[in-house]
């Protein structure tokens, strides 16, 4: 009795596993949605940011000083990675017509004083413009400024000590005595595309495994043949739990499938580094996939109509990008968005993919993360089973 039970239940989850895909394939829309939107999502992110860092953000600098001091400080500015100094001139109004015209994004300020006031040992101030609206432009301009200026402030101070008596070695060392080495492990290059990519792939994936839920569910819904699609055997008890299974089952398939050509292809074009093995990879994302399926399932209730998926999940993506932690640190978030976060599966999916496949970290690195990974999926398994059973009693 109990082996044709288990029999039957195993049959029903492989019946909607193939009943789910069938209708996927057949669906020209979903083809469409799941299989290429995320090629043609991640690929241009990825060409975006490709470059990984902005070089020769161009710049103009207003020289009202016209002294020694204030060419070298352009000089050392020019020679940055960062920036390059279109013009050099002592007209405010021209400058800033060359940044209106988008010729430039910033304008560096040196007053006619700069140099008389540090020759007699008073502190000087040079003002700095630049677009904050581009915040790579905006990055790269103050971070050449910041590191010039730290630089041209040493210079000073270390000839000032040089005219008191000290030899060069002995200024160089009253300047600095301890020299710090920053070298960054994972992003040497500091690379934008190196920290975001990852991120991107994880919430796009939630995206669209969402929207092609929705979107096959809201059709089913449509035409009320939500559940005469699927095998029922009356012996079953709770007969909407290996439906579900087998649902999930499909979506978990075409998961990786989907995650490994998007992943493979677009992180060896790009060369974008991946540390890790694929199957702890696979391991650490099965019950990241299912909680977003299950979350899929669990909004059932919501989608009446094929397109109120699409729309939805659109408009939630981008708050699942932010409160992943990757645009502004989770530690500064306030208790009640901490909390929020929890409820996108990228959030925890996100950290731990990161974990894995940027800083080298083994699966037991990070169990307790996987682990609550698989509460979350579990979770929503519970509120999927919930839901559906509702939509079935109430047909």
């Amino acid at each position: 009795m109990n082996d044709n039970l288990l029999y039957k239940f195993i049959k029903i989850i492989f019946h909607a596993c193939q009943v789910e895909l069938l209708h996927f394939f057949r669906d020209d829309a979903l083809r469409g949605t799941l299989l290429t939107s995320g090629f043609i999502v991640i690929f241009l992110n990825s060409t975006v940011y490709s470059h990984e860092i902005i070089e020769d953000v161009p710049i103009t600098i207003v020289d009202l000083s016209k002294g020694s001091m204030s060419r070298n400080l352009i000089r050392m500015l020019d020679a940055t990675q960062q920036v390059d100094v279109l013009a050099v001139s002592n007209d405010m109004s021209e400058a800033k017509k060359q940044f209106k015209q988008g010729k430039v994004f910033g304008i560096l300020v040196i007053p006619e004083d700069f140099e008389q006031k540090i020759s007699i040992g008073q502190q000087s101030s040079l003002s700095l413009y630049s677009d904050a609206s581009n915040m790579l432009h905006n990055k790269a301009i103050s971070g050449a400024a910041s590191s010039v200026t730290g630089a041209f402030n040493a210079q000073l101070e270390i000839n000032k000590t040089l005219h008191s008596g000290l030899n060069y070695d002995n200024s160089t060392h009253s300047r600095r005595a301890v020299i710090p080495v920053s070298r960054m492990i994972f992003n040497p290059y500091g690379g934008y595309a190196t920290f975001l990519i990852p991120v991107v792939l994880l919430v796009v994936l939630q995206a669209l495994l969402l929207t092609s839920i929705g979107v096959l569910g809201g059709t089913f819904r449509e035409q009320g043949k939500y559940f005469t699609r699927y095998k029922f055997y009356e012996s079953v008890p709770i007969k909407i739990i290996p439906i579900l299974l087998g649902r999930a089952l499909a979506y978990l398939l075409l998961s990786i499938l989907l995650f490994s050509a998007i992943c493979g292809t677009a992180f060896l074009i790009f060369k974008l580094p991946f540390r890790a093995s694929y199957w702890d990879v696979i391991v650490f994302l099965i019950p990241f996939f299912l909680a977003v399926i299950f979350l899929g399932f669990s909004l059932m209730g919501i989608f009446k109509r094929r397109e109120d998926a699409a729309m939805s999940i659109t408009f939630l993506s981008t708050p699942a990008v932010f409160l992943s932690g990757i645009s502004w640190p989770s530690v500064a978030f306030p208790a009640w968005v901490n909390v929020l976060s929890y409820a996108f599966p990228s959030t925890l999916g996100a950290r731990g993919f990161l974990a894995i496949s940027q800083f080298q970290s083994q699966l037991g690195d990070i169990k307790t993360l996987w682990g609550q990974m698989w509460i979350t999926a579990i979770f929503y398994f519970i509120i999927a089973v919930l839901v559906n059973y509702r939509l079935k009693i109430s047909r």
